[in-house]
């Protein structure tokens, strides 16, 4: 048993993207416990989302936000574990959403200043199963590991904010600059390392023209493609915010005119200065072992301002170098 401790540990500790630390610690309480279903839930300001979520009877899209509501919400409004089949039943307005569960553990994950950052749940559907004081001893070990893992990723993406917002002050050639971002890019966003592509508007032709490319499929480092086209112009055209999107999961807009090999996941971001589009950086995955997260999401949000305001300012300085 101190084995699954060990386990949980390593995996907090091995800088693996957190959908494999969900899924690692995920096995080793199946190993443990009757535990088929799972979900990690994460609170935002717009509601609760699930980047890992296993249920035999009632699947979530990990890509969506949804309202904070039932037992989960319970738990993220008390701060405190719910154990469905021994403490105290909550109010009327708690109770499950979906399925009544058999046995059901929730406890909060909490950041360091003692705000709650989510929920790890557990819960069985099958008729006579129920945790027992050991199982749930665990289960809370684990969402102490998670809570863990959550803010060491958070913290991750702060350092990488720092660091391109620094590159401005060592990279004078603007070819240097996107090798490194590229280089940043990948220690947040794991899919980054295969496939990352940066590309400038150029509005008087209307086209996307790419400064920086690497792609495990499509070689478009050479060819510039109008700005309407496939997610990339769904963005600059439409939505003007960063968009996701998983094959089989997700529903293509109506928008979107396809180019290029369709990814298994794919997720862009614009990059802003003084309120107008100059770019846009993609990552994307052909393999579904080498996910795109809402994690992802968020780290790129988060950085790409920092990236935007890099490459305008080492422009600027590349030009006024000139002779």
């Amino acid at each position: 048993m101190l084995d699954d401790y060990h386990t949980v540990l390593r995996l907090i500790n091995s800088h693996v993207s957190l959908p494999l630390v969900y899924a690692g610690c995920h096995e080793v309480l199946r190993s443990r416990m009757p535990a088929p279903n799972l979900y990690v839930c994460i609170l935002e300001a717009e509601g609760l989302r699930f980047p890992y979520y296993e249920d035999e009877q009632l699947p979530e899209n990990p890509l969506e936000i949804y309202p904070k509501e039932g037992l989960t919400g319970y738990v993220i409004d008390t701060g405190q574990r719910f154990w469905w089949s021994k403490d105290r039943q909550p109010p009327e307005e708690a109770t499950p959403v979906g399925p009544i569960p058999q046995d059901w553990v929730g406890v909060p994950l909490i950041n360091r200043d003692g705000s709650v950052l989510g929920v790890l749940a557990i819960q069985t559907y099958q008729s006579g199963t129920f945790y027992s004081e050991a199982d749930v001893a665990f289960i809370e070990f684990v969402a102490d590991a998670l809570s863990v893992a959550i803010q060491l990723a958070r913290q991750d993406r702060e350092i990488a904010i720092r660091r391109i917002a620094a590159l401005v002050e060592e990279t004078i050639e603007i070819t240097d600059l996107y090798p490194k971002i590229h280089e940043v890019m990948q220690l947040i966003i794991p899919a980054a390392r295969k496939n990352i592509y940066i590309a400038r508007v150029d509005e008087a032709s209307g086209m996307f023209l790419p400064v920086y490319w690497r792609d495990e499929r499509d070689s478009y480092d050479t060819m510039e493609w109008p700005l309407h086209l496939g997610f990339s112009g769904y963005i600059y055209s439409i939505t003007q915010k960063s968009f996701i999107y998983e094959d089989g999961r997700s529903t293509m807009p109506p928008e979107v005119i396809p180019i290029g090999s369709p990814s298994t996941y794919w997720l862009g971001a614009p990059l802003f200065s003084q309120d107008r589009i100059i770019g846009i950086v993609v990552i994307q995955s052909y393999n579904s072992t080498d996910i795109i997260t809402k994690e992802d999401q968020y780290a790129l949000n988060g950085i790409c301002p920092y990236i935007a305001s890099t490459i305008s300012r080492t422009e600027l300085f590349s030009r006024l170098q000139r002779p």
